[in-house]
């Protein structure tokens, strides 16, 4: 009987199996097989991508450049805070000078990481690897204010370890992504913070114990020019690329399946070898794929009184659509606890946010931030800064001296295009039509990283 009701039910699901629809038989099963193994591996791949993209702009020079440019394996700074020039990137921040440098292990052999005496200035050195994931960063919680030696290694490096090293970093891959930030009090301050920025350095563990000295920075034409963009199956063929200089055997499981479209095969991505139907099911996979991705990126994440919160930056384990997400709108994220950055595109009411309104945000004395914070204004299609009258691209409490704090330690923020007529408030000006509005709370406090702070809401008037 069992036996008679197992054949039953084969024959039965064989049944359902064997009849497709009529729209299911117009499909082309390789065309959709591709198509969406496609989809697969551009989110996947979404985040070595970006940081590829920021690689081949940033270090094609020849020399570390004062625009935070430099070759592989060495180290550019700014000079200067970023503002609406800086396109390199979405939502570069205004508080912070930057370092950059990006570093192949497999050539360079292990850097080291100088950090010099900060004092009370905040820094972070964040390391980040070939999929946007962190490593590790050094910061004053870990390392401290008074300087450190950091050696920097791919994981299995079995060398020797001088003398003078304070601590080893490992990395999972051998490209390695480093961002420094330095703190800035406002423009008056912008000398004694150049005099600790210039000092953070790096260079190969065989240069360790001579006299580095200042970095020197050859001077700049211009800011960081914009990332070249693929053409057409180019896409597939970048992914292809950055998966195996940088492979990660624990995500085997997906990225296996990405050979039936010439992804991590035998030989390096080729789109001569797959058929028309296969080329066809790819080029729709790049234009749902991104799709796909800017629509997640409008609501990633936890949801603090219109803020949303974005509580994976840094750290994304198999949540690749999150880590898809967070790089196209803001490359290169902190983990939460170093830094958090509520963002959102709409008011109170949920209606996108508009220069053709006015706004009001009120954060509280007990700003959920051990650091400090800052709000930035960007424009809502490309997330960059926008040009004004007054040149204030944020606001921000490390400059305290651009501030209005009400008697009561609040801090009232007016965002509009037109210049308030409230002398108490503080004026972040809005472009002409919508806009994007970014937070950053620079070592946030526990309250906030357990959502039991509520966040300032923005309301239209």
């Amino acid at each position: 009987m069992r036996n008679v009701l197992l054949t039953s039910l084969v024959c039965s699901l064989s049944g359902v199996m064997a009849m497709p629809t009529i729209a299911q038989q117009t499909i082309n099963p390789e065309e959709e097989l591709a198509y969406n193994l496609g989809v697969q591996a551009f989110i996947y791949g979404a985040g070595p991508l970006t940081v590829a993209a920021v690689r081949q702009t940033t270090t094609s020079v020849d020399a570390p450049m004062d625009n935070a440019m430099a070759p592989l394996n060495k180290m550019g700074k700014t000079r200067i805070l970023s503002g609406p020039q800086d396109r390199i990137v979405p939502t570069v921040n205004n508080d912070t000078l930057y370092s950059q440098a990006h570093y192949d292990l497999d050539l360079s052999g292990p850097m080291v990481i100088d950090i010099p005496q900060t004092d009370d200035r905040y820094y972070i050195v964040q390391l980040l690897d070939a999929y946007s994931d962190s490593i590790r960063d050094l910061h004053v919680k870990n390392v401290g204010d008074q300087g450190s030696k950091v050696l920097l290694v791919k994981k299995g490096w079995s060398g020797d370890v001088p003398e003078g090293i304070d601590r080893i970093v490992e990395s999972r891959t051998p490209m390695v992504w480093l961002i420094q930030r330095t703190g800035v009090f406002g423009e008056q301050d912008l000398d004694d913070a150049l005099a600790v920025h210039d000092q953070f350095l790096s260079y190969p563990l065989t240069q360790f114990g001579e006299d580095h000295g200042v970095l020197e920075l050859k001077k700049s034409t211009g800011r960081i020019p914009a990332m070249a963009r693929p053409e057409g199956l180019e896409w597939y063929s970048l992914i292809d690329k950055e998966l195996r200089k940088n492979p990660i055997p624990e995500d085997a499981a997906i990225v296996d399946q990405f050979q039936q479209i010439g992804i991590g095969g035998a030989a390096p991505f080729d789109a001569d070898t797959l058929s028309d139907d296969q080329k066809k099911g790819l080029m729709r996979a790049l234009a749902s794929s991104q799709k796909i991705i800017q629509y997640a990126g409008r609501s990633i994440g936890d949801v603090n009184n219109g803020w949303s919160m974005m509580f994976e930056g840094g750290r994304y384990g198999t949540d690749y659509l999150s880590r898809a997400s967070i790089n196209f709108r803001a490359a290169g994220l902190n983990v939460p606890e170093r830094a958090l950055y509520p963002n959102r595109y709409t008011d109170a009411k949920g209606e996108q946010l508009s220069g053709e309104h006015e706004y009001r945000m009120t954060m509280p004395a007990d700003a959920p931030a051990e650091a400090f914070w800052s709000l930035t204004m960007y424009d809502a299609e490309n997330l960059f800064m926008v040009d004004n009258p007054i040149q204030r691209y944020s606001i921000s409490t490390n400059r305290k001296s651009e501030l209005k704090y009400a008697k009561d330690g609040k801090l009232t923020v007016c965002i509009q295009h037109k210049e308030p007529t409230d002398p108490t408030c503080n004026w972040l000006p809005a472009p002409q039509d919508d806009f994007y509005l970014h937070m950053r709370l620079y070592e946030p406090t526990q309250a906030v990283l357990n959502s039991e702070y509520l966040l300032p809401q923005v309301e239209k008037l």
